[in-house]
């Protein structure tokens, strides 16, 4: 019996958003002769470039601002959120309100990320402390490895400079993956805890007061570990592919937090230092005038794949 044929390659070219070309090339393999040179009849969709070349080209701003925003944009923050996080709506907007202030970042006015702000002031063995939490963070994943959490902390530093320079501070998260606790750990000097500092007596007694204070019974003094109700990241990096454990701190984050896989956070802290705020300022720049920094992972980087492989041409 002989069927229609159908013309799958053409019918892929006709969608509003082609695929990319090695899948087109790979249509082209099961329909041309082995022996023959596969050659692309049909390059995708001009637009389908030029999405990813504005994405790559876009002003992102960083504007830190207070946690009176309108309900319009606690609606849009939401939007952004809820692709990555499996919370219902009642529940983020209740955690909204435990930050006093926002990052917002956005390219033309449209929010395509965040990230909360929780600034306490307090005394841990007798010294005046300035505490800066980043949660509820989320960014469209077109706008990752742009420097945004780095230029936030830049941007905190110059904002309350003179409080930093009477009080021991730190920036600290709840890291319920290896993805955030690297942002502290390949960004900043001394971050806690790592592999290179594990039993300092002032950043444990910080991690102590934070997990009793925010967490309660829910934090455990003998890991520095929060333990959540359930895994509610929705999101590819709350998977650790065994390889990246060759990357000593990735490696430090599933032995300390081995019950990561089941939503529980860790608790991490990066110094407010000169040389950090150095550092921070330094990333802030790079963001600013284009510049991408280097990555800092004992990874080999992969090669960047080519359209087709010459050996086929």
């Amino acid at each position: 019996m002989n069927l229609p044929f159908f013309n799958l390659e053409s019918h892929l070219q006709s969608l509003v958003y082609p695929l990319p070309v090695t899948f087109y090339h790979l249509l082209r393999v099961s329909r041309d002769p082995p022996d023959l040179p596969i050659v692309l009849k049909h390059q995708p969709n001009k637009s389908y470039f030029k999405m990813a070349s504005n994405r790559k080209t876009s002003k992102i701003k960083v504007s830190i601002v207070s946690n009176e925003l309108s309900p319009a944009v606690k609606e849009e923050m939401w939007d952004v959120y809820s692709k990555y996080y499996d919370y219902s709506k009642a529940y983020f907007m209740e955690r909204m309100e435990k930050n006093n202030h926002f990052s917002l970042f956005t390219v033309e006015n449209k929010i395509i990320g965040f990230t909360g702000l929780r600034i306490n002031r307090t005394t841990i063995n007798g010294k005046k402390r300035l505490l800066f939490y980043f949660g509820q963070t989320i960014i469209d994943a077109n706008y990752r490895g742009k420097s945004l959490i780095p230029t936030t902390g830049a941007k905190l530093c110059l904002k309350f400079l003179p409080e930093l320079l009477t009080s021991k501070s730190y920036f600290w998260a709840d890291c319920l993956t290896y993805k955030a606790y690297l942002v502290i750990t390949k960004t900043l000097k001394n971050g806690y805890p790592s592999y290179k500092n594990n039993q300092l007596g002032d950043e444990k007694d910080v991690v102590d007061y934070i997990g009793k204070t925010h967490y309660g019974n829910a934090y455990c003094p003998q890991t520095g570990t929060v333990k959540k109700d359930a895994q509610v990241v929705n999101d590819v990096n709350t998977q650790i592919p065994f390889k990246y454990r060759q990357d000593p701190d990735i490696n430090f984050y599933v032995n300390a937090n081995p019950l990561y896989i089941e939503g529980h956070g860790l608790i991490a802290l990066g110094p407010v230092t000169f040389t950090n705020f150095a550092i921070l300022l330094k990333r802030m720049a790079q963001k600013t005038f284009g510049f991408s920094p280097k990555r800092k992972t004992a990874m080999p980087l992969l090669q960047k794949v080519r359209q087709y492989s010459k050996s086929m041409q």
